[in-house]
């Protein structure tokens, strides 16, 4: 199985990659994410991969980093989310994004993901909550993991701003208890920074 490979970046486009090793080119389906942290074409660099073999072809997925690796493993795993959903996650959000909305069963937040529907979204809750899943871990994340948290972030959205813009706020506040106070502090750091 080929797990890593290291040459010089020799094409690349919306779908993904071609990396030459030794002469050899290899084409790696990537993530929007893995496309932007790669150096530029004919530079040299080291795409971290994954090879999935079906009765009809043999696909390669690569990698800028292991942790984006291990989400792409991790998503996989679930039912109902093959490779081409499992790099359009990560193309929306990063390993830390997905952990902590799993964490927080937040599936409005996985479901705005482009091909990804809402009982998808709550099947990858219910696979992933509470498993350890080592450096792509639900339970691991910063600012709320609890109903409160997920509230106040609704709330704020009602008051019109958008949930990236929500969660950036409730991401500084510490956590609280209710959901009035997660919505007051947050308040006050968007008042802050404007």
């Amino acid at each position: 199985m080929i797990h890593r490979l290291r040459g010089q970046l020799a094409e690349k486009d919306m779908e993904g990659v071609v990396m030459d090793v030794g002469g050899v080119g290899y084409r790696a389906s990537t993530s929007t994410s893995t496309l932007r942290a790669l150096p530029a074409v004919g530079d040299d660099c080291v795409l971290h991969t994954r090879m999935v073999v079906r009765e009809d072809a043999m696909l390669l997925y690569g990698f800028a980093g292991r942790e984006e690796r291990a989400a792409f493993d991790t998503l996989t795993a679930v039912t109902k989310i093959g490779p081409k959903l499992a790099l359009a996650i990560l193309s929306s959000l990063s390993p830390q994004e997905i952990s902590e909305a799993v964490g927080r069963g937040d599936v409005v937040k996985l479901a705005s993901v482009p091909g990804l529907g809402k009982k998808t979204a709550e099947r990858l809750v219910l696979e992933l909550k509470g498993k350890n899943l080592g450096a792509f871990d639900p339970g691991i994340g910063g600012g709320g993991t609890s109903g409160p948290f997920m509230e106040a972030r609704e709330a704020l959205a009602a008051l019109g701003y958008s949930i990236e813009e929500a969660e950036q706020a409730l991401q500084a506040v510490p956590p609280q208890e209710t959901v009035q106070r997660y919505v007051k502090e947050a308040l006050r750091r968007i008042g802050s920074r404007r």
